[in-house]
């Protein structure tokens, strides 16, 4: 009771200086900091829905925010607060989990070290009601290849589709989550320590990158026998096209208990945003995975041979109330290759809060299936999230 106290105490005393914000006066763009903040333009110029980007914003994202200018960000404070407040209806009495949770407090920094420097940062200082540890932080320099060849180092996503770090799921796409044996895909495209380069020019986005540790900070020097992988992604990617699809995929090896665990993956995805018109966003991912070694089936006890893995993750959304929300249906499965079939339904909702600046909120119920949680009923499980971002300057 004595540890949760610490991280629960540092939470509250977070909700108290950021809560005031909420009530500020509200600016020209009401969007996320710091960036919308700086060029005074409403988040829509690069969300669908806080955090889930539309085509320019994912050009944003993978040009390491080098597509924005320097001069113009300056005008913003680079450093703001996040806290949120967190519902989980599987959580409660047996599990040794909280149903609600305030102990979820962020500091973040994002801009430009220098002309050709750009960094980004997110400090957990509290997370999941414990003391919290370094989710992302890296570097990039901009100026290869006449400003198209970026190249980021430290513990950042790896090349995979951007709505694998933004998305308003509480949960996200699990088509490259399957767990097979010992080997967690969910790890393999996480944040995690590295460098990668990105080729970005005009319509083409393709990357490289070669991955360790996921580890806190400690983890940036790590060098130890662990999970290493080599990771790619080509896509087409225009800023002005609402169409974007590509091919990514993973080779690296994983010692298991069995040995090691040599691995590869290869997968397809295509994301449309959704328009005025009515046409609803739409993304699709299908990706396959296969495990020379996976080690032990943590059910059965059972050594398993090598394997072909599955995932596919198919959603559509749509903006709803004059944007300020979106509503998305999704559909996962995935077979880890020993007839293990996992069926998941959801529905998702985002939306930002009335005359709360800086507040958005994120709904999410799962509709049961074979993938329910455990002790389930099968019935829908459900889970919440409010979440307060919170600069620390208005625009000078």
């Amino acid at each position: 009771m004595r540890i949760r106290l610490v991280p629960a105490l540092i939470a509250a005393a977070a909700f108290a200086v950021l809560v005031p914000g909420m009530f500020a006066k509200p600016k020209a763009s009401q969007a996320m900091p710091p960036f919308a903040q700086a060029y005074g333009v409403q988040c829509n110029v690069c969300h669908t829905q806080v955090p889930l980007l539309n085509a320019y914003g994912r050009y944003v994202q993978r040009t390491a925010y080098a597509a924005l200018d320097r001069s113009t960000l300056a005008r913003a404070n680079p450093v703001w607060l996040g806290e949120s407040l967190n519902y989980d209806s599987t959580a409660g009495a047996g599990t040794g989990l909280p149903r609600y949770s305030f102990g979820n407090f962020a500091v973040h920094a994002a801009g430009f070290a220098t002309p050709d420097i750009t960094y980004h940062a997110q400090q957990w200082v509290v997370q999941n009601e414990q003391i919290g540890g370094v989710d992302t932080l890296w570097a990039s320099y901009n100026n290869l290849f006449n400003h198209s060849g970026h190249l980021v180092v430290g513990k950042q996503l790896n090349p995979a589709p951007s709505p694998y770090s933004q998305t308003f799921d509480i949960d996200g796409p699990s088509a490259s989550s399957t767990t097979v044996g010992e080997h967690s895909w969910a790890a393999t495209y996480g944040n995690r320590w590295g460098a990668k380069f990105a080729y970005v020019r005009g319509a083409l986005d393709a990357e490289a990158g070669y991955y360790l540790t996921s580890d806190d900070l400690q983890g940036i020097n790590d060098f130890s026998p662990g999970d290493k992988t080599l990771q790619w992604k080509v896509a087409y990617a225009s800023p002005k096209v609402p169409i974007e699809g590509g091919l990514f995929g993973s080779n690296g090896a994983i010692p298991v208990s069995t040995g090691t665990d040599h691995y590869n993956s290869v997968a397809a995805y295509v994301q449309i945003d959704p328009n005025e018109f009515g046409r609803p966003g739409l993304l699709a991912i299908h990706h396959i995975g296969a495990d020379s070694n996976p080690g032990v089936d943590a059910a059965s006890g059972n050594v398993e041979p090598a394997t072909i893995s599955r995932g596919t993750s198919v959603e559509l959304y749509e903006p709803i109330l004059k944007g300020s929300a979106v509503i998305g249906v999704r559909h996962d499965f995935n077979n880890d290759g020993y007839m293990t079939l996992s069926n998941g339904n959801s529905i998702n909702l985002g939306f930002n809060v009335p005359h709360f600046n800086f507040l958005h909120g994120y709904a999410e119920a799962n509709l049961g299936g074979n993938s329910a949680p455990a002790g389930a009923s099968g019935g829908p499980t459900w889970k919440g999230m409010l979440w307060l971002t919170l600069p620390i300057k208005a625009v000078r």
